[in-house]
């Protein structure tokens, strides 16, 4: 009499990426994860990681730079209460002293919350603190336009922080997807 049980369907092993150490089916070409040519040359296996390699340490340092780009945040927000305090104690209308300095030490609060904030969402924050900071300034302009030139080079120099920090905050995020990182 004949055999009819029925053969058992081949069992794929699975296997891990040398990259990424994701979970790969043993007929996957590249790691689903982060490409890396499972089954490719050794020399593309190489070459994938160092470019990979390459890509971490950019990524280590758009992200010093992210960190950077947060002090200009708790410079204005501390500067801005400050000043508010300086306002409080040398101006006579109690009415407009009270006010000028709740206003700034709100505003302090909000760019040292943007500070803290620049670690989970940088390009938000950045992007957020550079707009009120542009807001205060030109508000600053339209009540007094002597305040334009005043502090120049520090308006000058924050901007310019505030806009290395948005590059290097993109350039993070394009590294980010390029790994596949979080």
């Amino acid at each position: 009499m004949e055999d009819i049980t029925p053969t058992p369907a081949p069992v794929h092993s699975a296997l891990f990426c040398k990259a990424c150490s994701a979970k790969a089916e043993a007929d996957d070409t590249f790691c689903t994860n982060c490409g890396y040519p499972l089954h490719g040359t050794e020399e593309e296996q190489r070459y994938f990681i160092s470019v990979r390699d390459a890509k971490i340490i950019d990524l280590s340092e758009a992200q010093k730079q992210i960190r950077r780009s947060s002090v200009p945040l708790y410079i204005i927000g501390g500067l801005t209460a400050v000043a508010g305090l300086a306002i409080y104690a040398v101006n006579k209308n109690e009415e407009a002293r009270s006010s000028l300095l709740i206003t700034n030490l709100i505003l302090g609060a909000i760019f040292a919350g943007l500070g803290f904030w620049c670690n989970k969402k940088p390009l938000t924050a950045i992007i957020s603190g550079a707009s009120l900071y542009a807001l205060m300034f030109i508000l600053n302009a339209v009540l007094n336009p002597l305040t334009i030139l005043s502090g120049i080079i520090f308006k000058i120099i924050i901007i310019g922080l505030f806009i290395r920090g948005i590059k290097s905050a993109i350039e993070a995020e394009k590294l980010k997807k390029e790994l596949n990182a979080e």
